[in-house]
């Protein structure tokens, strides 16, 4: 299910029909901050359900895998250092001085055999990393390595939702290119565009109207956009400032059959959208969808039991 369709069967319309409102009564921009507010109310639940499944977002091109370089006589990491965002750390591993990957142990300040200052401020102690404490912000290694090793520590996680985000982009009335660094738009995408307080709209742009993107002219920073599917580019008169864009034909990286959840958490988030007395049921719908998500995430976990195990059999 996609953001916007211009069959009148996204997020947002669906969002529209629940809510009776349009774009009039209810930003698009207010849309997209409820509907991201409903993927992170998805994801909280997911990952409390989830067990032994690792919930990823389908948009993401790289596994949820992040690494720092170890430091010999450095035993202390910081944890927001890694590039990527981590809601919950699920295991460390690191190279030892020759390449091979080891696990590391967890600790807690509950279940230390000693000290915190004996166990990880012992600057003596040094060797190949075995155990790790995550404390605060930060990550500390015993014992102390007697090595570096690039990307030598390696953390695999959970992450959050990838987000519908509005882009900076700059039109150009001189060749009608609206540009927009590592873009990430193909031909045949749909965008909309809004402009930031103080800013003022491109002559020849309408906001929160869907253009397609086209093929001429289109390189990694640059795009040009037409009314219609393939059509010729829209005719740019002025360049505008503080303008912004959104992929609207992007979809949440969740299961398909759970989209319409967030039309529908999206709608209760704001209720002073929804106007019609038929509504009455979302409160009790949006519990009953929470539901659902925990059973179906909690119950994927039954798979570890369904994998085959031959039967040795004696040779007679």
């Amino acid at each position: 299910m996609k953001l916007s369709s211009t069959l009148n069967d996204g997020i947002i319309q669906t969002l529209d029909r629940l809510c009776g409102s349009s774009v009039n009564t209810y930003s698009f921009k207010a849309k997209i901050s409820d509907i991201n507010d409903a993927l992170d109310w998805y994801y909280s639940i997911a990952f409390k359900s989830g067990l032994n499944w690792e919930l990823d977002d389908s948009n993401e091109t790289s596994p949820p895998i992040d690494t720092q370089s170890l430091v010999s006589g450095t035993n202390r990491y910081k944890f927001s250092s890694f590039t990527e965002k981590i809601i919950n750390l699920i295991k460390l591993e690191i190279l030892d001085d020759s390449g091979q990957g080891l696990n590391l142990i967890p600790e807690t300040m509950d279940n230390l055999s000693a000290s915190f200052q004996e166990l990880y401020l012992d600057t003596a102690n040094t060797g190949t990393p075995t155990h790790y404490i995550k404390y605060g912000d930060f990550i500390y290694l015993r014992p102390f390595p007697n090595y570096s090793e690039t990307d030598g520590l390696k953390a695999y996680f959970n992450r959050p939702a990838s987000k519908f985000e509005f882009v900076s982009c700059q039109p150009e009335a001189d060749d009608e290119l609206i540009t927009a660094v590592a873009h990430g738009l193909l031909a045949d995408d749909t965008v909309i565009f809004e402009v930031d307080a103080g800013g003022t709209i491109s002559a020849g742009i309408t906001a929160d109207t869907q253009y397609y993107v086209i093929s001429t002219s289109l390189t990694a920073d640059v795009f040009k956009v037409s009314a219609t599917k393939g059509g010729s580019s829209i005719d740019i008169t002025s360049d505008g400032s503080g303008m912004t864009f959104l992929k609207t034909n992007g979809e949440p990286g969740i299961t398909s059959i759970h989209h319409r959840m967030l039309a529908r958490k999206a709608a209760l988030t704001n209720l002073s959208y929804i106007s019609s007395p038929k509504l009455g049921f979302l409160p009790q719908q949006v519990l009953l969808d929470g539901k659902e998500i925990e059973s179906f995430y909690a119950n994927r976990t039954k798979d570890k039991d369904k994998i085959f195990t031959p039967v040795r059999q004696n040779n007679k």
